[in-house]
């Protein structure tokens, strides 16, 4: 899938924090997003994901443009935020099942049970939610954005919390997930994930910057994260 946002402004009062942003990512690549805390890039990946709404601009789904961003992008992107989606009241079972439910819910069903196995999930499926460790949590938010199959993936901080080993897995995951077309937009200040991008932009000032190929980490960092 091949996305495309041109000239996204969001404000929050008086405060501008999107200033005609415009980015474009490939089909089939992972695109990776850099600034310092604040410079709003989760502002960003919650108006891609339908969660927010823009003060103008426009999104591109595959050349076409999105009228309704707030309801239709959820039927593109799976979204893993920084903060959890569960409910912490209810077990990892009913999460999952609440979230099965929208879309095709035996078609769900089924990506679902493989997903499960695939992060581990399936040994604390009785455990409520607010008593996951923070690498529990994380993996089901995880299995959550995964359940519809969506063509876009859009993650925060994805790896927050978790182990060398999940970390692996996640990353080997998103491998595969390019390799078959589908695209993934990713935040992050972690090095090793950032490494893994095969394009990069940076937001400073409420804009958007595409970072040239040549630049060392080092530099990105020094230059953009700061």
């Amino acid at each position: 899938m091949q996305l495309e946002i041109k000239d996204i402004r969001k404000s929050y009062g008086r405060k501008p924090v999107l200033k005609q942003v415009s980015l474009h990512m490939q089909a089939g690549r992972c695109t990776g997003i850099v600034g310092a805390n604040g410079c709003g890039k989760s502002t960003l990946l919650k108006i891609l994901a339908g969660v927010e709404r823009a003060d103008g601009g426009s999104i591109l789904v595959d050349g076409r443009e999105v009228r309704k961003p707030v309801r239709e992008m959820s039927q593109y992107a799976g979204y893993i935020p920084q903060e959890s989606i569960l409910i912490p009241e209810l077990t990892v079972e009913d999460n999952l099942k609440l979230w099965a439910g929208f879309g095709d819910y035996r078609e769900n069903k089924k990506n679902l049970a493989g997903l499960c196995v695939q992060f581990q999930v399936q040994g604390f499926l009785k455990e409520k939610a607010n008593n996951l460790s923070g690498g529990m949590n994380k993996r089901v938010n995880i299995v959550c954005a995964l359940i519809h199959n969506p063509s876009l993936l859009l993650m925060d901080e994805p790896s927050a919390a978790l182990d060398l080993v999940f970390k692996e897995e996640l990353k080997g995951y998103i491998k595969d997930f390019t390799s078959k077309g589908g695209s993934v937009l990713i935040c992050s200040h972690d090095v090793g994930e950032i490494a893994e991008c095969e394009s990069l932009w940076a937001i400073r000032n409420g804009e958007a910057f595409e970072v040239p190929e040549k630049m060392t980490m080092t530099e990105i960092i020094a230059e953009y994260m700061k």
